[in-house]
């Protein structure tokens, strides 16, 4: 839900979408909402599961150790 996105980032000072990323493994509730709150997304996919839905995540890791190379952007 687009509400607990925008409560969170509304509690944390200086909180800063552009700056934030979204990392889940729910194509519906983690990078759904993270799209609709404005924030950068990265689906955890380690089964390699086709995305069935119109939205997309920014990225997509199938192993942890792969966010290393999208946090040090």
């Amino acid at each position: 839900m687009k509400a607990f996105f925008d409560h969170v980032a509304m509690n944390i000072p200086e909180f800063r979408h552009d700056e934030a990323l979204i990392i889940g493994d729910s194509l519906t509730s983690d990078i759904k909402g993270g799209i609709n709150s404005g924030i950068d997304t990265c689906w955890f996919n380690p089964y390699n599961h086709t995305n069935p839905h119109s939205y997309a995540p920014d990225y997509i890791v199938r192993r942890l150790d792969e966010l290393t190379e999208i946090l040090n952007y």
